[in-house]
């Protein structure tokens, strides 16, 4: 499935979810109805970061090279000590932020269909965003990632994807080490 037809399904679902959900709860305002439609987004992407020509695959390549000139230009500027003062606040109060991090980075050097389309690499993601706190996000995600999965099982082309192997980060379906570059 290309990548906007497993947001249309995601984003669709959720927010039937999320409208069912406000209607049953009429002291429930809509502002739990960003976090959620944006985790579906998110979640409906990121299985295919491991695919080079996927939405979330390009994203990942932008925020790193950003990232990386970011870092250059706080050495060039010789800024690095502030830097350096406040990164460890923030990867504390954020740490599960860090393993999601980690956790893309994995995604992005495994092949594709490997650990993000498992249980393992699935769960993963679900509880780094469960510990990041928000319920809402976490539901979109959970409901975008799980659609996703779902979707590429019905499509043509994953009809032999075995959600339920056992294959860990950077593993082929041959369960050998293997990193693309």
């Amino acid at each position: 499935m290309k990548g906007r037809e497993h947001l249309a399904i995601g984003i669709t679902a959720t927010s039937i979810m999320g409208l069912a959900v406000f209607n049953l709860d009429k002291n429930q305002n809509l502002n739990y109805f960003i976090p959620l439609i944006s985790g579906s987004i998110i979640g409906s992407y990121l299985p295919d970061i491991d695919a080079e020509k996927s939405k979330a695959s390009q994203t990942f390549n932008k925020v790193l090279v950003i990232t990386l000139l970011l870092f250059a230009l706080v050495y060039k500027l010789n800024i690095t000590n502030r830097v350096l003062e406040i990164l460890p606040r923030v990867i504390v109060q954020n740490k599960y932020s860090l393993y999601f991090i980690i956790l893309m980075t994995l995604g992005k050097l495994s092949p594709h269909r490997m650990f993000t389309h498992k249980w393992f690499g699935t769960m993963l993601f679900f509880y780094t965003v469960y510990n990041i706190g928000n319920i809402y996000l976490t539901l979109g995600f959970i409901m975008g990632y799980t659609l996703h999965i779902v979707g590429d099982r019905f499509s043509t082309n994953g009809k032999h994807l075995n959600f339920f192997e056992f294959k860990l980060p950077c593993m082929n379906s041959k369960n050998k080490f293997s990193i693309k570059w």
